[in-house]
């Protein structure tokens, strides 16, 4: 596999589009709820870049396997502050505590010095301290001596006051910001936000296409003619509406392209509509070639639909023709010049295919150089996404039930490798494919999210109902591991699928 810039400037795009639109759906809806969103991550492992807004981290990280939104009390968080501790404070013009520092290295020289007593970060909001023996035993105005104890002061704390150790700050996270502390449908609104926000991406990217491309329509009219095919030679127009081919009725464009495409290289009998009128055009097929079968499942580069122009150099110009080739050079690693969009003129590429333990079927049609009317307007447009996007939800939950029938269900899943090539190869194909990817990949992200698997959003939502249904939560320990079981089991998954991938490569 060549790795091109262009390769992998569209993955970075798309890979942090994706994980930056379900990401901020859990943020929208956590700030939403009044949770304390710590960070919002794009990847995991190591930090490479990080800038704090807000209340929020906002980082970038070095494995692009996804995202994350860490919410205050969702990882066992400790704001605990051990009596005898040794911390400094700081005080706002209100004498609250906005920042308890507890080392030595992190701001030297600020801070008033005090020993902990006793600390409620989270619900009562106050620190109890004893000064430091070299500091004054006055508090200051703000303060409040404790009746068992005149030396013992109490500190209120300002909501968003940081705990500060080794130069890092954290924000505390008062009870009623914790995202457990939120009902049960907040929490389930919130997880599901991640899903949702990569569906509406979808519908937004699908009705993108809609506007740059104009909406399929289904009646057999011609869109327009291309240049130098038979359909022009022959008269066709842009408009001409199919009435019938070779006396056979049209009643819908899929049925056209079945008509033509079963008659390669005949002559085919035309009545078109035309400004009122009837007219009989004669018009005879070209021979196309396509790929219908590749029994080789590692192959990524050729799939079924890729238009074959010719076989090691020689042009095709039957099917008998191609079939003899094909039996010729039956074990060996052979040359396919396949047709590839690029902009407006398709290009040809040549693509190696081992034949060695494998087989590939071509198939030939016909085809007269038409194109289907696209539909522009406004109303057709808008409702493209939502349908385009209903339409590939239902396929998804098709293949995923294939799934469990298949007898190699790992052939049927792409990892991080092949969606990475993937990605590269819709680059190249232009602007329109990349989108459609784009939104193709935003809709299986929000799916597979949703489902109830351990780990994913739809395993914690899972957990939310059966609290619902139990009237109280479940223990957090025992949720948390068998979410740590399916996380393990999904990183299982995803390096056996990236081994698939790179042997598909190689």
């Amino acid at each position: 596999m060549s790795v091109t810039l262009n390769t992998v400037i569209a993955f970075i795009v798309v890979f942090g589009l994706l994980v930056f639109v379900h990401e901020f759906g859990h943020y929208w809806m956590a700030r939403r709820a009044g949770i304390l969103a710590r960070e919002f991550a794009i990847g995991f492992g190591p930090k490479l870049f990080s800038f704090k807004r807000s209340e929020t981290l906002w980082t970038i990280r070095l494995l692009p396997l996804g995202g994350y939104v860490r919410m205050a009390g969702e990882d066992g968080e400790s704001q605990t502050i051990q009596s005898g501790t040794q911390v400094r404070l700081l005080f706002d013009q209100d004498e609250r505590v906005t920042d308890i520092i507890l080392d030595s290295e992190s701001r030297p020289g600020e801070g008033e010095a005090v020993i902990v007593e006793k600390a409620d970060l989270e619900d009562g909001l106050w620190i109890e301290v004893l000064p430091h023996e070299e500091a004054a035993l006055k508090a200051p105005d703000g303060a409040e001596e404790s009746e068992e104890n005149r030396a013992r002061v109490r500190y209120r704390v300002f909501p968003q006051a940081n705990i500060i150790q080794h130069g890092d700050a954290m924000q505390i996270a008062p009870r009623d910001r914790q995202f457990g502390s939120k009902t049960i449908m907040q929490r389930f609104l919130t997880l599901l936000a991640g899903p949702l926000a990569n569906i509406l991406l979808s519908m937004v990217l699908f009705t993108v296409l809609a506007a740059m491309n104009g909406v399929q329509t289904y009646e057999p009219v011609v869109g327009s003619v291309v240049s130098g095919m038979p359909a022009e030679l022959a008269g066709l127009k842009a408009g001409d509406k199919i009435v019938s081919l070779n006396g056979k009725s049209v009643n819908s464009w899929v049925e056209l392209q079945s008509l033509v495409a079963g008659h390669p290289g005949q002559t085919l009998k035309l009545v078109i509509e035309r400004d009122g009128a009837q007219y009989t055009i004669d018009v005879t097929a070209e021979r196309a070639f396509y790929v219908s079968f590749v029994s080789d499942t590692n192959q990524i580069e050729l799939v079924p639909g890729d238009e074959v122009v010719a076989i090691g150099g020689e042009r095709l110009t039957s099917l008998t023709q191609a079939e003899k080739l094909l039996a010729e050079l039956g074990g060996q690693t052979i040359t396919l010049s396949v047709v590839r969009a690029q902009g407006d003129a398709p290009v040809i590429k040549d693509i190696r295919y081992d034949l060695k333990g494998h087989t590939l079927t071509l198939t030939e049609e016909g085809r007269i150089g038409i194109t289907q009317l696209r539909d522009y307007s406004i109303g057709s447009i808008i409702l493209s996404g939502p349908k385009e996007t209903m339409l590939w939800i239902e396929r998804i939950f098709v293949s995923l039930g294939s799934l469990f029938t298949s007898s190699h269900p790992l052939d049927q899943v792409g990892g991080p490798v092949a969606i990475f090539k993937l990605t590269g190869d819709a680059a190249g194909r232009g602007l329109s494919t990349l989108i459609l990817w784009t939104a193709l990949l935003s809709v299986n992200l929000g799916i597979i999210n949703a489902l109830p698997f351990p780990a994913l959003d739809g395993g914690r939502m899972l957990f939310l109902l059966i609290e619902a249904l139990r009237g109280r939560p479940i223990d957090q320990s025992k949720e948390g591991f068998v979410h740590l079981i399916g996380f393990a089991l999904l990183i299982l998954l995803i390096i056996v699928v990236t081994w698939n991938d790179i042997q598909k490569l190689f």
